[in-house]
């Protein structure tokens, strides 16, 4: 919850930055639904209504228009979740593809194009969505940070994009989904800073140190 909350609050200026982290929160956290006619709908199911919020925001400073439901999921602990549903009109769809989720012939890429992620601001950019609509942390103890995406192509364009920034990821295919992953503070450290959490990774190293203590 504090990654989330921290990573929603960043407001990157350069229109470069939001396509990739639109990119990045849509490939982790969106489905494309075929309605019939050519028509099609996209839609980015989230844990946390400040995400939700950032989406939101992101998607109108694009000039597209999305809608917030919630619903309550049946399995695990039945809590809150938050849907945004963007209607496929034409500036969507454009908007869409410009961003690699959508292919010019409206169906769903694994993951975008290079150049969305062609500079080192926009990798970064496209971490912090991917954090943003699939991400999860646990620890102190045992840390584990999971970035879930909907095949091991999307995983590996992940650990790919983060590599050449110095963050290291692994790749696990699950059938239904797959996951890059970093195991370790160090290196969950290094995937943090660059999508910019840098407040969660103080705070994660002081519960580490708080845990370690506990436990001699």
């Amino acid at each position: 919850e504090d990654l989330r909350h921290e990573l929603a609050a960043i407001r990157p200026r350069s229109p470069c930055d939001r396509l990739a982290e639109l990119s990045g929160l849509s490939h982790s956290s969106g489905s494309v639904h075929l309605k019939g006619r050519g028509e099609v709908s996209v839609h980015l199911d989230l844990s946390d209504p400040a995400v939700a919020r950032r989406a939101f925001s992101l998607l109108r400073t694009f000039g597209v228009a999305s809608e917030i439901r919630t619903y309550r999921r049946r399995a695990f602990d039945g809590g809150t979740r938050y849907q945004l549903h963007i209607a496929g009109d034409e500036r969507a769809l454009q908007v869409l593809n410009e961003a690699g989720v959508l292919s010019s012939r409206l169906t769903p890429l694994e993951h975008p194009p290079r150049r969305v992620v062609a500079r080192s601001c926009c990798r970064a950019a496209y971490v912090r969505g991917a954090l943003l609509g699939g991400g999860s942390l646990s620890g102190p103890r045992s840390p584990h940070l999971e970035l879930r995406t909907s095949g091991p192509g999307g995983a590996a364009f992940l650990a790919d994009i983060a590599a050449r920034e110095g963050a290291q990821l692994g790749v696990l295919d699950r059938g239904r989904h797959a996951i890059a992953y970093a195991k370790g503070l160090e290196t969950i450290a290094d995937v943090l800073a660059l999508a910019g959490a840098n407040q969660t990774v103080l705070l994660f190293e002081e519960r580490a140190v708080v845990a370690a203590t506990r436990s001699r």
